[in-house]
């Protein structure tokens, strides 16, 4: 019996003639390029995205289909530095319930959430020293080394 519903998926055509754009390069296939800064991102968030735009830039490592994962990486690093902040000012991460019970302060919870969800996004992007390790990325800067 036949599904006319159902689509079978076949696999990308390959673009053998695909040339990265002007003074770019290509990264799996995609062109390197830095995608445009979400105008709804808070302050602090478009400041760590244009910075880690510029240096994974530099890496062949970002295309413009990264922008919604980058946009939450960098919204996250927002928030974490926001809770840092308040922890900071409250001397510390626990707080005394009305019953005399100590637990963690809201903030430090925040922290932890988004610091947690920075971590992983962090590995997928190669901003981690650790991920940087899987990555192969040729520097053209670096030459050929002649012996």
């Amino acid at each position: 019996m036949q599904n006319d519903n159902v689509v079978p998926l076949r696999p990308p055509e390959e673009k053998k003639d695909q040339k990265p754009p002007e003074g770019g390069t290509l990264f799996q296939g995609i062109a390197c390029e830095a995608p445009p800064c979400p105008a709804w991102l808070s302050k602090e968030a478009k400041k760590h995205y244009r910075f880690l735009c510029a240096e994974l830039k530099k890496a062949g490592l970002i295309a413009k289909i990264d922008q919604g994962a980058l946009a939450i990486l960098c919204t996250s690093y927002a928030r974490m530095k926001e809770a840092e902040e308040k922890l900071q000012e409250r001397g510390t991460e626990y707080q005394k319930t009305p019953s005399g019970y100590m637990q963690l302060a809201p903030e430090a919870v925040q922290w932890e959430r988004h610091s947690s969800k920075y971590e992983k996004l962090a590995k997928q992007f190669g901003v981690t020293v650790r991920a940087r390790q899987n990555f192969k990325v040729d520097n053209p800067d670096q030459g050929e080394l002649e012996i």
